[in-house]
């Protein structure tokens, strides 16, 4: 449990912690000083230390040197940011050089601050190097996608699938066996359509039981993906491999991953072969209005 605590000769009675966090914080009256309701119930987010202009809240998870003042003129305007987010692409074509320890620890340091459900902070990484392990991963992957293939090839899989779920559902499933099998042909004719030769893989991963947390995961991937892009390197997100990695025990085991974890996002990354030099307009957003005075319409 937290020990939270308020410096009475530090606070400047703003109310803002109250503001933040009326969960943990309560004033009686504007301009009289806060005091702390049930601290068991803290998330440890950090708004309220955050937030405080006086620095007069000292909290247990946060101890001097955690906190650090933000530096207004470092952060991008919107026309960067925009920049940024329209010209990151997919990149699956990559020179074989390795991507240095330190670039890869910045890459996590960015993700480990993406916001996560309740701030349980849940995701964990793995990051594979070695060009042996890699390999490894490649060929259970594909592993896994043999043995699907098969089992959705079986004929008596198929007259089930039929007789239980109509022959729209047999047809679907069909084409995902011949997506299987291209991807299966694609590897033994030499390519790696896993991870494309990357020289580096990060996977992301948390206990299962953890609350959202393969959108925690994907969130941390966001981070991941931009901050390459600002380190001239390129990535893309494996989703061959996490789709494969689901009940895959051979996979888990090479990986040591911890038991009662999952996969949930990977990022294949490398110094790119090529550097885009334009970005491409995508498809409209489709956005129902609902705007003050009761007015609806749709865009496109």
């Amino acid at each position: 449990m937290a020990t939270i605590q308020i410096d009475a000769e530090r606070c400047r009675k703003c109310g803002k912690c109250v503001q933040v966090c009326p969960t943990l914080f309560e004033q009686d009256a504007k301009g009289t000083l806060p005091y702390l309701l049930d601290t068991t119930r803290c998330n440890e987010c950090g708004h309220c230390v955050a937030i405080c202009p006086g620095e007069a809240i000292a909290h247990s998870s946060f101890p001097p040197g955690s906190i650090t003042s933000v530096q207004p003129e470092r952060l991008p305007d919107t026309v960067q940011l925009m920049e940024l987010l329209r010209s990151r692409r997919s990149i699956r074509e990559f020179r074989p050089k390795p991507v240095e320890r330190t670039l890869v620890e910045q890459i996590i340091e960015a993700a480990r601050f993406a916001p996560s459900a309740h701030n349980v902070q849940s995701t964990e990484y793995i990051v594979v190097q070695d060009p042996a392990v890699l390999k490894q991963v490649v060929e259970l992957t594909i592993a896994q996608y043999r043995q699907w293939r098969n089992l959705l090839s079986n004929p008596l899989v198929r007259a089930i699938t039929r007789l239980a779920k109509g022959a729209t559902r047999q047809a679907a499933l069909d084409g995902l066996s011949e997506d299987f099998t291209a991807l299966i042909n694609r590897y033994q004719q030499g390519d790696d359509p896993i991870l494309r030769e990357a020289s580096t893989l990060l996977i992301f991963h948390a206990d299962h039981h953890a609350g959202f947390a393969e959108t925690n995961a994907n969130l941390a991937l966001q981070n991941a993906s931009l901050v390459c892009e600002t380190l001239n390197l390129g990535a893309f997100y494996t989703g061959y491999m996490v789709a494969g990695s689901n009940d895959n025990a051979r996979l888990a085991k090479l990986l040591k991953l911890p038991r009662d974890h999952e996969i949930y996002a990977g990022l294949a990354i490398g110094y790119p072969r090529f550097h885009y030099q334009n970005w491409i307009e995508r498809k409209p957003p489709q956005i129902q209005w609902f705007a003050q005075g009761g007015k609806h319409h749709d865009q496109c």
